[in-house]
């Protein structure tokens, strides 16, 4: 990515799109404070708001850091729920203190929801939420962070062959170490993190060998850009979701092999 370029030309750029990406994950986030008054109660209500898009529900711990709060609210307890669609690949995480709209590879649905497509969806979604607490009197959250995540698999037998071979995917890993000793390399993990241009956020990647469900031997390259928007309002949360989708798109593509974009996940421009 050019950082001599202002974030604020962004909207005018061109960016590629792929025939066939490796992403198998998207989510576009807010993070806020946790909301006061909030408890286990409120989860229920709310999913009447949303379970004729997602009739599925599922309750899972909170993240990791939000479960080292001091004190334990036991009518508030940590944890997030995930309201599914019937097709398993669109959902909403929610808890008090985060909102989150994901696409997700599924088995009978593996076809890649396009920015283009989940942006509205999440745009309703999210209304949909904040409509929920202010009919039920509580203050619309002050969002802190809004976040775009796009989680890639790379998998052995198509982008790569032997561990080693991953460069060839990611050119920043091919510098190989002259040793005797160390010349079979047989894994490799990267993570790095850039300021975005004009201070707007950050975008992280980091790449960890796996082993998926399914047996498939990957490498999955997860890119994170989040940053601060300029307010609270739907406006100004999309006007920096569409910043950190364009941040993570470009980044992708500066940061992966042009090769591998032509011939395996076919690169076009629109």
């Amino acid at each position: 990515m050019n950082n001599h370029l202002s974030a604020s030309d962004w909207p005018s750029r061109r960016t590629p799109e792929y025939k066939n990406p490796p992403v198998v994950e998207t989510a576009l986030a807010i993070e806020f404070a946790p909301i006061k008054g909030w408890n286990v109660v409120q989860y229920g209500a709310l999913w009447e708001r949303f379970k004729t898009r997602y009739p599925k529900v599922e309750v899972y711990p909170a993240p990791q850091e939000f479960l080292t709060r001091p004190q334990l609210d036991f009518a508030d307890p940590p944890v997030r729920c995930f309201f599914i669609a019937a097709t398993d690949n669109q959902l909403v995480q929610i808890r008090s203190g985060a909102f989150v709209r994901n696409w997700r590879a599924s088995q009978e649905h593996p076809e890649y929801s396009r920015y283009r497509t989940i942006r509205p969806s999440f745009q309703e979604d999210l209304g949909l939420f904040l409509d929920f607490l202010a009919e039920q009197g509580f203050d619309r959250p002050e969002v802190w962070k809004c976040e775009v995540t796009y989680v890639n698999h790379f998998l052995r037998g198509r982008e790569w062959q032997e561990p080693s071979g991953v460069w060839r995917v990611l050119p920043a890993l091919a510098s190989p170490v002259n040793s005797e000793v160390l010349s079979n390399l047989q894994q490799q993990s990267l993570a790095q993190s850039f300021v975005l241009p004009d201070e707007i956020g950050q975008i992280q990647f980091q790449l960890q060998p796996g082993i998926r469900n399914d047996g498939q031997e990957i490498f999955q390259l997860a890119i994170t850009a989040f940053g601060k928007p300029k307010g609270s309002g739907m406006e100004e949360i999309l006007e920096w979701l569409d910043l950190g989708h364009f941040a993570v798109v470009q980044g992708f593509t500066d940061f992966t092999s042009p090769q591998v974009q032509e011939s395996v996940w076919e690169r076009t421009w629109p």
